[in-house]
């Protein structure tokens, strides 16, 4: 059996289990090669997947410049794209590690430019370049550490915001809990608002939504 035909007879909770389970980027690259064709109906249809609406909806209460350039990080398939683009948003980049879920990004029209890059390695764009950056999902089992942070906010003009969900279950264990504490004391951003949200309708709460400013 092919690894495109194991998704297929999958059902969407499976999917989801399937993700959870993943220990390294690696692996999610795997997964997301075979997954992206049906990535949206399978989150958004089967799960009621309100993340990216979620996450979406607190940029746009932190940023009332809609022309701002906005980084959609790990944008997937374009799903927080579409929410900002709805929040008036003009001036999406996405960056993705998973050509497959570029591919499905691209389609959609939403972005000015969209980016294959590792969030695990330097990231080859200049410094301070985008007004703001949205991440929904990416800082999750097997995916993104909290490395990343420190690069996301290279990026990020001074008085840039960062809006991010990480799940609960790697805060700590991930060591973003530690990372953000140790920024904010260090006067690198100052954590504007945090809150606990669910990632799918329905289910608890397991997205920590954090807002952050580059001072």
């Amino acid at each position: 059996m092919t690894e495109h035909k194991d998704i297929d007879s999958c059902n969407s909770a499976q999917l989801l289990e399937r993700a959870y389970a993943l220990k390294s980027p690696r692996q999610a690259l795997a997964l997301y090669h075979d997954w992206a064709s049906t990535y949206d109906k399978h989150l958004e249809e089967g799960l009621q997947y309100i993340g990216p609406a979620e996450i979406a909806g607190l940029l746009a209460e932190a940023l009332e410049d809609r022309t701002a350039l906005v980084l959609d990080v790990g944008c997937g398939t374009g799903l927080v794209g579409e929410y900002l683009a709805a929040h008036g948003f003009s001036a999406i980049d996405g960056l993705d590690f998973s050509p497959q879920m570029l591919a499905v990004a691209a389609q959609k029209t939403l972005y000015r430019e969209l980016i294959k890059a590792n969030l695990n390695g330097d990231l080859d764009l200049p410094d301070q370049i985008y007004d703001a950056a949205i991440s929904c999902g990416t800082f999750t089992h097997g995916h993104v550490g909290a490395g990343a942070l420190d690069e996301i906010l290279r990026l990020l003009k001074p008085g840039g915001v960062f809006a991010c969900t990480i799940h609960r279950d790697i805060w700590h264990e991930a060591g973003f809990a530690t990372r953000i504490s140790q920024l904010s004391a260090g006067g690198t951003i100052a954590l504007d608002r945090i809150l606990e949200r669910p990632f799918f309708r329905g289910q608890v709460a397991t997205a920590r939504c954090c807002l952050l400013r580059k001072l």
